[in-house]
């Protein structure tokens, strides 16, 4: 395509009842019941607490929108701090996709949430939408509980973005050392003592899934299923000492054809900043490709930001939850082509 012929792209504010912007809502919201078979949870809600809508036309036809909500006032969401905004019904029509006016949008919704000293933006998506989680991600929003009227909602995954320094935040002191892999059996000594620190580690923060474990015997009981199927297992010594670990696992039933799964990626906070969560990722992926898998699959936690960060440096983009995952609510699921 030269210059001359490049589309004209406008991007520009209007009302909440403006004709195009009524136009792609309703055919969001005909997405959405098509895609979760039911009608969204907002799909009632009205301009009231809109404050702004962003609009983008190519060579004169609206092709996307975006919307942002002031949620001070409204007592449904007590649990969100003041000069806290909501983005609401990011849509781009199917023919447009692909085309970086989804990233125009939201850019503007920034910009203009900024100009009213806003301080975060929350919003919500769901699990059936893999590439508007990683539109999000990518543009630095990061994983939070569900809140509002998405608490306990399975289908819906919640981000935010701080569009100022996060206050208090502290200063995150990096390991350093030299780093070495060790390719080990499964019940390593080791390698099970890191496995047994992650658990600590995900009882702690998803207290809710302590009779998930319980069920399955505790670490012993849940350690040995998870183990079942393991390809390659992996350390990272940091100076010697074992400060990491992940696994390789071939797929199971129901998961796409040549693909793998990463599994009990765990770094010591002790080793944090040195590089070993990359660098066991990228040995994990060097098996999975000796191992001639095509794709590897992971599920990560929403309450594990560094992780999701991780995987998103790494090129994993979000997936549909997959085999045990589907309905999870505290699940976010990546995949990335070999």
């Amino acid at each position: 395509m030269t210059q001359a012929d490049a589309p004209t792209v406008e991007v520009d504010v209007v009302g909440w009842d403006d004709p195009d912007v009524v136009r792609l809502r309703d055919a969001q919201q005909a997405e959405l019941r098509e895609r979760y078979g039911e009608d969204d949870i907002g799909h009632e809600m009205t301009g009231d607490d809109i404050v702004a809508v962003v609009r983008v036309r190519v060579d004169g036809e609206a092709v996307a929108i975006g919307a942002l909500r002031d949620l001070d006032e409204d007592a449904a969401y007590d649990d969100v701090s003041p000069g806290t905004g909501e983005i609401k019904r990011m849509y781009v029509e199917p023919a447009h996709r692909g085309r970086g006016y989804s990233r125009l949008v939201l850019t503007e919704l920034e910009r203009l949430a900024t100009a009213r000293d806003w301080r975060v933006l929350l919003l919500e998506t769901g699990p059936l939408q893999p590439d508007a989680i990683g539109l999000y991600l990518r543009a630095g929003y990061f994983p939070v509980e569900n809140y509002g009227e998405y608490v306990g909602v399975v289908d819906s995954r919640c981000f935010a973005k701080w569009l100022v320094p996060v206050p208090g935040a502290p200063r995150q002191e990096r390991a350093t050392g030299r780093v070495e892999l060790v390719r080990v059996p499964w019940q390593d000594p080791r390698a099970v003592a890191l496995r047994r620190a992650m658990h600590e580690f995900n009882c702690q923060r998803y207290p809710e899934l302590i009779p998930v474990f319980d069920a399955a015997g505790g670490f012993d009981g849940d350690d040995a299923q998870q183990g079942v199927g393991v390809v390659t297992a992996t350390l990272a010594l940091l100076d010697g000492e074992p400060v990491g670990h992940v696994a390789l696992r071939a797929a199971r039933d129901g998961y796409p054809d040549g693909s793998g799964e990463v599994k009990k990626l765990y770094v010591d906070g002790v080793a944090r900043g040195a590089g070993v969560g990359r660098v066991l990722m990228e040995a994990v992926e060097a098996d999975a490709r000796e191992a001639g898998m095509s794709s590897l699959l992971l599920q990560t936690g929403v309450r594990q930001p560094e992780a999701v960060a991780l995987y998103v440096s790494l090129g994993y983009r979000p997936v549909v939850p997959f085999g045990p995952y589907a309905g999870d609510l505290l699940s976010l699921c990546f995949g990335k082509a070999l």
